[in-house]
């Protein structure tokens, strides 16, 4: 299995007015990636923006139709705009109401998976209630099962150990800001001991040849700045393909 991470130059990822020109670089990373042989595409949280419902679905759609056409697997996020920051994350959280949305296609499925993102840090952790925690959200890819994780869930000890507990290929966490998202450290936990879990990470960043990180089982890591390929934006795209 070939999953194909990227990392992306910044905007503001809270913008709207990007999600036009961010459309058409990410329509050219799915073909990218599809030279690339990749059975599964994986952009950052936060790729869009949306004002309400309506234009999230919509703009997801539009990208899986995409993929649909270049026939590889995506996963990628919307965030859509917060009107009551003034309450903080704290109650969204605890409520499962987060508007920071992954999204999720493979062939093989041909469902479009939408899940809300459920913790931030290894702070907020503890108000997740406990069944989204053991939310199931895996993908079949070919004839193994891809687990998604949204940018700080990979700091949330009682969403790692559902994961162990299912034993997916590998898990991909999708992230919004590269600066300061020490994701290596929840990665090393997932990949630690023979039953540990590979992982890699798709997220936006502000240079060029970013860390690409992938750790796998025992605990080693792979991570590499290496390019397999890029695409021209704004923003511009690389991507790291990695076999599983």
């Amino acid at each position: 299995m070939k999953i194909v991470t990227t990392t992306v130059g910044c905007k503001g990822p809270d913008d709207r007015t990007h999600n036009q020109e961010r459309f058409a670089v990410a329509t050219r990373a799915l073909e990218k990636a599809s030279n690339l042989d990749g059975d599964l595409l994986a952009l950052p949280a936060g790729l869009f923006t949306a004002s309400n419902n309506q234009e999230r679905e919509s703009i997801a759609q539009s990208l899986i139709g995409t993929a649909k056409q270049v026939g590889i697997a995506v996963v990628f996020g919307v965030d859509q705009v917060m009107n009551n920051l003034d309450t903080g994350i704290s109650w969204q959280i605890q409520t499962s109401d987060l508007p920071l949305y992954g999204y999720a296609w493979t062939p093989l499925e041909n469902i479009i998976h939408c899940w809300a993102q459920r913790s931030t840090n290894s702070a907020d952790q503890r108000l997740v209630p406990s069944e989204n925690c053991q939310e199931r959200r895996l993908l079949k890819v070919g004839d193994e099962h891809i687990a998604l994780l949204m940018c700080g869930e990979i700091f949330n000890q009682r969403i790692r150990q559902v994961l162990r507990d299912y034993q997916p290929k590998v898990v991909v966490d999708i992230a919004h800001i590269g600066s300061g998202f020490r994701v290596f450290q929840g990665m090393k936990v997932l990949a630690k001991g023979v039953d540990g879990l590979p992982s890699v990470c798709s997220v936006h960043v502000q240079s060029q040849n970013a860390m690409k990180y992938c750790y796998v089982p025992p605990g080693n890591c792979r991570s590499s700045r290496v390019t397999d390929g890029y695409v021209f934006g704004p923003p511009r795209i690389e991507l790291k393909s990695w076999t599983f």
